[in-house]
């Protein structure tokens, strides 16, 4: 879990496009060939990270990170900062002259464009602890409503 709210804090600190919202559709490889889907929107500063799957958690970002159970959305968790996040999004605030490769103690994180539209391709995650690779599909920038970013109040997106 820490290296999605490594990966939040990237794209956080990542996004900058001319109306400044992207909503994309995710896909989490993991090295034993696992993977889990789910729905990335990010609305200036604001970010929700959800997991399709009943039994995971949707991540929000307004002002704190909180964790939202998907099968029961009463139970929400804040979640404290890190130093690792802290220092990635001083790394890569730079956007859009962001490097291909970070490293950070045993984490090493590889970033590709993507070549059909301005955002991330690819994000690979691997350190000692796990081996990850996130791709980005069917990213769109429209408008995306700031109450979907309430962490007490999840609304529904529909696709």
């Amino acid at each position: 879990m820490k290296y999605i709210f490594l990966l939040i804090s990237i794209l956080n600190a990542n996004l900058t496009f001319a109306n400044n919202s992207v909503s994309c559709d995710f896909e989490e490889v993991y090295e034993d060939g696992s993977t889990q889907f789910g729905h990335l929107y990010y609305n200036d500063g604001l970010l929700r990270y959800e997991y399709i799957d009943k039994q995971l958690f949707t991540i929000i970002y307004n002002n704190d990170y909180f964790v939202i159970r998907n099968d029961n959305q009463n139970i929400v968790n804040k979640l404290e900062n890190d130093d690792v996040l802290n220092e990635l999004k001083l790394i890569i605030k730079n956007y859009p002259n962001i490097k291909k490769i970070y490293n950070n103690g045993d984490i090493k994180i590889k970033i590709q464009n993507s070549l059909e539209f301005n955002f991330l391709k690819r994000i690979s995650i691997n350190s000692n602890e796990t081996n990850l690779s996130i791709y980005f599909i069917n990213c769109g920038f429209e408008n995306i409503p700031k109450n979907f970013f309430q962490p007490f109040a999840l609304n529904k997106i529909k696709k």
